[in-house]
This record gives C-alpha cells, sequence and structure tokens, in this order.
C-alpha cells in the first residue's frame, strides 16, 4: 500500500514536472526575438501546431491540452514579437491579450524624392498598398489638397506600423507631420525673408538638402540662396537642372542639360523652381527660415562633402579652378 501511493506521489511529482517544463521554460533565445504572424481565421490546433515547427512548443500534447482547458482566451490576430527567454506559457498569453505586437518601420530619409518613397513602398511586403495605380494628384486628394505637388510635402522621420497598414495610412501621418513642422517653423521664421509664404520656404529647403552634406553650412548655404533671390540672380544650383531631367539623368550634368529649358532649371529662369525637389530634413528646414547672413554669393563644392563660399564671381572662379585641380589629382 505503501509502495503504490510512493509511486503514485511519484508520477504526479514527474507530471507536475514535465507540465512545468512544457509551459515555463524558455524557448526563445535569440537576442531580437521571434515574429510570428497569426492569420486570422487560424483555429487553436493550426496555431499550436505552426508553433511547434517553429520550436516554440516542446511538448506538443501537454501544450495543447494547456490551450484546451484555456477556452475562454480568445486568440487574437496579428504580427508578435515573442521576447528573448519567452515562454510557451508567455506566448500564449501574449496571442490572447493582444500585446507584444511587432511593428514594421517606414524610414523617409531627408533628400528622398516622392518617386523614390512610392518605390519604397511597393517594395513592402507589409504594408498594404492601395495607391499603385494612383497618379500622384490622386494621393495628394485624399490628403486633403490636390493643388499641391507631393514632393516636398512628407516628413522624413521613421514611421511604425503593424502589418496590413494602408500605405495611405503612413503617408497621411508623413504629410501631417510636415505640414506640422513647417507651421511651426515658418511662425518662428527670421524677418525679411524673401518668401512669398511657406510653400516658397519648403522649396528652398529642398535645394538646402540636395546642396549640403554638411549640417554646419545648411545656413550658409540658405544665405546664400537667398541674396541671389534678393539680388534678382539666376540660382544655378545643380540638383534642380537633376530633377528637371527625370529619368534621363545618367549621373552626370551636361552642358546640354545646363541650357535644356525645364520648368526646374535655375540656369535658364530666375526665381524658385516651381515646386520642392526633394523633402527636406528639419535642419533644411531651420536653415531656410534662419539663412546665416553674409556677403556670400557662390559656393562650389570641394569633393570632401565641404563648400568653398566666395563673395565675388572672380573669387568663385578661383575656387571652382581649385576644386577641378584637386579632382584631377586625385
Amino acid at each position: 500500500m505503501k509502495n503504490s501511493q510512493y509511486y503514485i506521489r511519484l508520477i504526479i511529482a514527474a507530471v507536475i514536472i514535465l507540465c512545468a517544463y512544457a509551459l515555463f521554460v524558455p524557448v526563445v533565445f535569440q537576442k531580437e526575438g521571434v515574429v510570428f504572424n497569426l492569420q486570422p481565421g487560424t483555429s487553436r490546433t493550426q496555431v499550436v501546431s505552426e508553433l511547434s515547427e517553429q520550436g516554440l512548443v516542446r511538448i506538443s500534447p501537454i501544450f495543447y491540452l494547456y490551450v484546451y482547458l484555456r477556452m475562454d482566451a480568445q486568440l487574437r490576430t496579428g504580427e508578435y514579437l515573442f521576447p528573448k527567454y519567452a515562454t510557451p506559457f508567455s506566448i500564449w498569453r501574449q496571442l490572447t491579450s493582444h500585446t507584444g505586437i511587432y511593428y514594421h518601420h517606414f524610414m523617409i530619409i531627408p533628400g528622398k524624392t516622392f518617386a523614390q518613397i512610392r518605390q519604397m513602398i511597393q517594395q513592402s511586403d507589409a504594408l498594404r498598398s492601395i495607391t499603385k495605380d494612383w497618379d500622384d494628384k490622386k494621393i495628394m486628394q485624399y490628403m486633403g489638397h490636390p493643388e499641391l505637388s507631393p514632393e516636398g510635402e512628407f516628413f522624413p522621420e521613421t514611421y511604425y506600423y503593424t502589418r496590413g497598414t494602408l500605405d495611405l495610412v503612413m503617408l497621411k501621418r508623413a504629410f501631417d507631420l510636415m505640414q506640422n513642422r513647417l507651421n511651426e517653423a515658418w511662425a518662428k521664421r527670421a524677418p525679411g525673408l524673401p518668401y512669398k509664404d511657406q510653400y516658397q520656404a519648403l522649396i528652398v529647403a529642398s535645394l538646402i538638402e540636395k546642396e549640403a552634406y554638411l549640417d554646419s553650412e545648411r545656413p550658409i548655404i540658405s544665405g546664400v540662396i537667398v541674396n541671389r533671390l534678393k539680388k534678382n540672380m539666376l540660382l544655378q544650383i545643380d540638383p534642380t537642372v537633376i530633377y528637371g531631367l527625370g529619368l534621363r539623368y545618367d549621373g552626370k550634368i551636361h552642358k546640354k542639360d545646363l541650357i535644356e529649358d525645364t520648368p526646374y532649371n535655375t540656369y535658364v529662369h530666375k526665381g524658385l523652381p516651381p515646386t520642392p525637389i526633394a523633402m527636406p530634413g528639419m535642419v533644411s528646414i531651420e536653415a531656410a527660415m534662419h539663412p546665416e547672413l553674409s556677403d556670400y554669393l557662390y559656393f562650389v563644392a570641394r569633393g570632401d562633402g565641404s563648400h568653398q563660399f566666395s563673395k565675388s564671381l572672380a573669387e568663385h572662379q578661383a575656387a571652382v579652378a581649385a576644386a577641378s585641380a584637386g579632382k584631377n589629382k586625385s
């Protein structure tokens, strides 16, 4: 009799240990965790099977019994991130409480064009794209501004979203953030700027974004643009020529490109181009609103990311010659 009780207790202890091992011992050891996508309509049996296939369940019968006993807890579809040291018990708790959701990210990098952003959207397997066959005007109509070009209107930032989010939802967030940031910067702008409105300031910010490499030079470049606008000089900014060429740009600006009459060619047309030429970041927007006061009218790239600034055409020509000589030596 005593032996029978002993064996019963031993069996009970073994079952308890086995259950504890099956439910409470970690199964995730990757530092970045494990992503699991729970599709709509997936049954409990299918979930247990999928978790087992991914090595997230050690003893399927015990885990399935636990799942069966938890019939009151409903599965919540979505994409989950099971963190390092997650256990089958914590995994099931996530799946039924909708916690630990996995967020994808979409990054708009300063200097990117709207065409490039649209291409990135189409390459995403997590965003649900409904704009693939839309033209730019239809997209801007959804933003509430069909009269605007989309260029420059989406704030460079990292946007987090869950799988299946509409691309329009993400774009609307970026659009609204740009309008808010631009409005705030415009309200605090320096006096005497030669811009008719904040849209022109946004255009200047995009020019700065494409010309500057060093943040410290952005206000200086902004000052050069402002000085040239006030003197009614041609801006002669190469990135506007490139933008005007579109897909015809082959990686190098040719002499014929500088005289081609596109609306964006600032070697041909005085004043600002009709729209921004890229998405400017906040540093460039601030530079456009607060240019550094100087007598500079020209600048040329040195080849190391910095620029040589000049006050006269003679100084500029000498700087261009020096820059060309440096390139030839290298």
